[in-house]
């Protein structure tokens, strides 16, 4: 039997608990999920990896399929810990609590993972400066994924949501269709860091967009980007945003803003 052609029993989730985090970009993780937002149709199998789609558009499963294949094969080299069942729901819409130009999530406490379905999808038109495409459509689920193989290597502790987003991102860019990819950095050409200090939360928030861009380019720099990622993950280059001081200690000194280097 064909694992992409076999139906998974999955039991449906209609209520989701709120304890999630708020999700502020394109991208997205960690948000609040309304119970009446689900995907329809029973759950397929994706050949070679723990996951499975679910959707009413048979033409997405190829690329969801691929997408979820391009993550576990690029983090692979990292040895992730075994992941559970992962199921792709491609939905018609996602949370309203999202911002308006999402196009997909996944939620680390519940273990869920949404994308627009691809009709939907397309229907954006340009993404990241450059038309929609299924290659693009591809990259999308590969980068949800990837979230999700991030949050094994956590079991549990906090890592800043940059940090979550410079891998998800790297990943996206590094396995996505080359003329696809190459579209994008023309499209643009001053996404870039200068120092890893730029790989923020606030920089994030800012500019999902240029932060993915940035982050791939900045990652194509590192003498070794497998290690770099691993020290992303661990916690150890991307700071956790602080909004005020702990305690009673002083106000710290303003950071001087850096200034952002010719791209690469």
């Amino acid at each position: 039997m064909r694992q992409e052609n076999a139906s998974w029993g999955w039991r449906r989730v209609r209520r989701m608990g709120p304890a999630c985090r708020a999700g502020v970009a394109a991208l997205a993780w960690g948000v609040c999920l309304p119970g009446q937002v689900w995907a329809a149709g029973e759950p397929v199998l994706c050949a070679g990896v723990p996951a499975a789609v679910q959707t009413r558009q048979p033409q997405a499963l190829e690329p969801a399929c691929a997408g979820a294949r391009d993550a576990f094969a690029f983090l692979a080299p990292l040895h992730p810990p075994p992941l559970r069942p992962l199921l792709i729901e491609l939905v018609a819409q996602l949370p309203p609590d999202l911002q308006r130009d999402a196009v997909g999530f996944y939620a680390p406490r519940l273990h869920r993972l949404m994308v627009l379905e691809l009709p939907t999808f397309m229907v954006h038109r340009r993404w990241f400066g450059v038309p929609t495409s299924l290659a693009m459509y591809r990259s999308v689920v590969a980068h949800e994924v990837v979230h999700a193989l991030v949050n094994t290597y956590l079991n549990g502790r906090y890592l800043a949501n940059a940090g979550h987003e410079y891998v998800a991102y790297v990943a996206m860019f590094a396995t996505m269709e080359a003329v696809t990819r190459q579209a994008v950095m023309a499209a643009m050409p001053d996404a870039s860091f200068s120092f890893d200090s730029e790989i923020n939360d606030m920089r994030y928030a800012l500019d999902p967009m240029s932060f993915g861009v940035a982050s791939y380019r900045h990652w194509l720099r590192q003498p070794d980007g497998m290690q770099f990622l691993r020290r992303v993950i661990e916690g150890s280059v991307v700071p956790e945003l602080q909004l005020g001081p702990p305690n009673d200690e002083p106000e710290p000194t303003p950071v001087r803003r850096l200034t952002r280097s010719p791209s690469v």
